[in-house]
């Protein structure tokens, strides 16, 4: 994976010598289009969901530590945040996410599977919101996508 500004683990998915993923092309990852931080250790934990992300239209981008995600925000405003790492309330990163007003599910391991568990609906904590299983999840995340990509061209 690509590097962005030098920063190896910081990149946009499936970057490849600064290529878009898949044949998107760089119209569709307008300033319009839903941008997507994918927070977590490594791209094959994301490949699906990417893929399922970019054929709606998303601009998906991969940090593997908070800082790097850090460093990504300070770069650009995504309005979806997916992480398979906690969130602490109080943390940097928690307080940058509500300021830019992020929507954040955290996957949480369930047995041999996980869950996601809604974190920041608007930038605006919801814990002890109900878990979706994966398939309800991509079902939610559709929906999710339609919504911020409405409100993001009106």
């Amino acid at each position: 994976m690509g590097g962005l500004s030098g920063d190896a683990n910081v990149a946009r998915f499936g970057d490849t010598n600064g290529s878009p993923r898949l044949g998107v092309s760089r119209e569709t990852m307008s300033e319009e289009c839903v941008k997507v931080l994918l927070l977590g250790e490594g791209e094959e934990d994301w490949s699906n969901l990417a893929l399922h992300l970019e054929d709606q239209g998303c601009d998906c981008w991969l940090a593997k530590s908070t800082e790097d995600a850090l460093t990504l925000l300070d770069r650009q405003k995504f309005h979806l945040v997916l992480t398979t790492k906690p969130l602490l309330l109080g943390n940097e990163i928690v307080e940058r996410l509500e300021e830019l007003n992020c929507n954040v599910f955290y996957r949480y391991p369930v047995g041999d599977g996980y869950w996601w568990l809604p974190a920041m609906d608007h930038g605006k904590e919801c814990l002890g919101a109900t878990a979706l299983r994966p398939r309800e999840f991509v079902g939610a995340l559709g929906q999710i996508v339609r919504e911020i990509g409405a409100t993001a061209s009106a």
